[in-house]
């Protein structure tokens, strides 16, 4: 099909409007982006001093994140997930909306001692998901023989009364307790300072001056003396009491004073360098591995983040987003991507994918893609389970994972929703044309593209929260579009909103052009035919189809809606498409020319594009469209024979 006639395939009557973007360049960049500004800021604020050796403390957070930027279910956010990264002594986490401001205050820890102790995962607010506590060590080594596990503590979060002693008892790996005063005698800086009625636990001298502790921080205004961080957001409150404890340190076995706080544990050796005696045990990294690693993960799926778009175009592996089509090898399709605003789940940004997919050489493409690893590398995907995420726009698509170790994608497909609406393609569904073993393709995976899947085709889609799935993967279930107006696969002339299709011509005033309608087969479905011939030889000749968009009597308001998609085969002759509002009280309603080819072609058209017919004032469509009656076809020229074959007509949300 030629370039031409692709631009022709929207025109308004009293003219075409045709929006091309150029593709963006390919950016690269070497180091990744953090998953929030948020994060940024608050990993900064301390541990950027403590890893240049300028601060007289140790890692609030640690030097790098111990795992990828995951969505986390939670009940209480947006769209119902929340944005996490963990790393040795904590978690951050952030709802998503939030992800693209500089706003640190806005972060939580999340609960994770205290998770990790009861058993019980935080989901919400309202719902806990229980299972068996942690039998990991709070302090020491991974396979410390010595120190007590969180699953220990479960016994020890009762409240006591006020005290003012020292801590004298230790606690082992079986729970037993044990009087220990020569320690208590031997660190007079670890008597009980303060006490949390709330909880009921007290908290040493040695602890609560690390919590009140000021320093040096890195703030927006420059690097300052502050207190160095808010107890109660980044630790918590005590939920046990401080005991000793042996620890394997570097192959010695050393005392060790343990308190569990909601958020973090606090360890305070005696034996370090002043500046780091108290220390944040690595909560963070004991979580990650409790909900997620083992043999018996607490979670049944993880879904680390690839873009939210929060940040721009540029995705979490620090590669940026671009489109491209064959243009390059003398095609005429158009591909372009633009940030758009709002995004899914009360997101701030999403991702829009344009084109213009014509038929006018062998091979024809319009894609969106985005590269995997840093620095364009392979990426290791083995064990991936499903790509996942939100969608929102007009016809079907190809998912496509390409590697390095064939020429040929890994493809599957799945049509857009006409709102957004979750999307979840099983990796083990994708097809390689050559036969390629999905699991070696996997081990070099390079980049993730989305193409439309038929030519010709003009349309959209947008993107948000890209994500890989490891463990359990969710049918998705897809409506088309909101609504459905008709597919036709029911073999009948009523439409999905209840109401009939319906021709009207001048026979009414005595003409004798001829309007018909059927159902017919298309391809594996059914399609409505439209066709007729124009004659009147005592006046004006005229002939039409539609069908009402609300019951008799009732209007439709499409305010909500950004356009209509619909499958069309024309004769080669031009069509036009209306829409008639109840606002309108002349022939000056919303209407558009479609130039179709004698192929099916899937088009969307943006009600952007609608101008009232003839000249001279009329209602603003922005009014207009709030009273919506009819959707009307007729053909633009009066000849004497046409045939129109329409299907999938849908209304496409913004």
């Amino acid at each position: 099909m030629p370039y031409r006639k692709i631009l022709l395939a929207l025109v308004m009557v009293c003219g075409c409007a045709v929006i091309v973007a150029l593709p963006l360049a390919l950016r690269a960049t070497d180091q990744r982006p953090f998953a929030a500004e948020a994060f940024r800021e608050q990993w900064r604020r301390t541990d950027a001093l403590v890893a240049e050796g300028r601060a007289e403390y140790s890692w609030y957070w640690g030097p790098a994140p111990r795992s990828a930027p995951l969505l986390e279910r939670d009940d209480d956010a947006p769209g119902g997930k929340r944005l996490v990264v963990y790393y040795d002594k904590g978690r951050m986490e952030l709802p998503l909306p939030l992800a693209g401001a500089r706003a640190a205050s806005q972060i939580s820890s999340g609960r994770l001692v205290a998770e990790m102790v009861s058993g019980n995962v935080q989901l919400g607010s309202q719902r806990l998901d229980p299972g068996p506590s942690a039998l990991i060590p709070v302090a020491g080594d991974l396979n410390d023989p010595l120190a007590p596990t969180y699953a220990v503590f479960a016994r020890l979060t009762g409240p006591v009364p006020q005290r003012s002693d020292r801590p004298a008892e230790s606690l082992d790996r079986s729970g037993s307790i044990r009087s220990r005063r020569e320690l208590a005698a031997a660190y007079p800086e670890t008597a009980y300072a303060a006490y949390d009625p709330v909880t009921g636990h007290n908290v040493p001298r040695v602890f609560r001056a690390f919590l009140e502790r000021r320093g040096l921080v890195e703030t927006p205004r420059g690097r300052q003396v502050e207190q160095i961080i808010d107890p109660l957001a980044v630790v918590g409150r005590p939920i046990s009491e401080a005991y000793w404890t042996d620890v394997q340190l570097n192959g010695q076995v050393a005392p060790v004073l343990v308190q569990l706080f909601e958020r973090r544990v606090l360890t305070y050796n005696p034996l370090n360098p002043a500046s780091a005696q108290v220390e944040m045990g690595n909560a963070g990294l004991h979580y990650y591995l409790w909900r997620y690693g083992g043999a018996q993960p607490r979670a049944a799926r993880q879904e680390e983040l690839l873009a939210h778009f929060e940040n721009g175009d540029q995705a979490l592996s620090g590669n940026y987003w671009f489109s491209f089509d064959d243009r390059g090898s003398g095609g005429s399709s158009i591909a372009s991507n633009r940030l758009i605003t709002p995004g899914a789940a009360a997101s701030v940004q999403a991702m829009r994918f344009e084109y213009a997919l014509a038929d006018s050489g062998p091979v024809n493409f319009t894609a969106l893609a985005v590269n995997l690893a840093p620095g364009d590398g392979p990426r290791d995907l083995r064990g991936v389970t499903a790509i996942g995420f939100w969608a929102r726009g007009s016809g079907r698509y190809q998912l496509r994972l390409n590697s390095a170790f064939t020429d040929k994608p890994f493809v599957g497909t799945f049509a857009a929703p006409g709102d957004w609406a979750w999307v979840e393609i099983p990796v083990g569904e994708l097809r390689n044309a050559d036969g390629f073993a999905l699991e070696a393709g996997l081990s070099a995976a390079t980049r993730i593209e989305v193409r439309p899947a038929r030519a010709p085709q003009t349309g959209f889609l947008d993107l948000d929260d890209l994500v890989l799935i490891r463990g359990a993967v969710r049918p998705t279930v897809i409506r088309p579009g909101l609504p459905l107006i008709d597919d036709f696969e029911d073999g009948d002339l009523r439409s999905t909103l209840d109401t009939e299709w319906f021709t009207y011509s001048d026979r009414q005033i005595g003409g004798s052009s001829v309007a018909e309608l059927a159902v017919v087969p298309r391809d594996n479905g059914l399609a409505l035919r439209f066709r007729g011939s124009f004659n009147n030889p005592w006046g004006e000749s005229y002939l039409g189809m539609g069908v009402p968009l609300a019951p008799a009597g009732q209007t439709l308001d499409v305010s909500d809606y950004a356009g209509i998609e619909l499958s069309v085969r024309t004769d080669g002759q031009n069509y036009l498409l209306r829409l008639t509002s109840a606002t309108i009280k002349d022939d000056r309603q919303y209407q558009l020319v479609i130039v179709a080819p004698p192929e099916w072609m899937t088009l969307y058209i943006p009600f952007s594009l609608l101008q009232p017919a003839g000249v001279g004032q009329t209602i603003r469509w922005e009014t207009a469209r709030t009273q919506i009656q009819n959707l009307i076809i007729t053909p633009a020229n009066r000849s004497e024979a046409f045939q129109l074959l329409i299907d999938d007509i849908r209304l496409v949300k913004r």
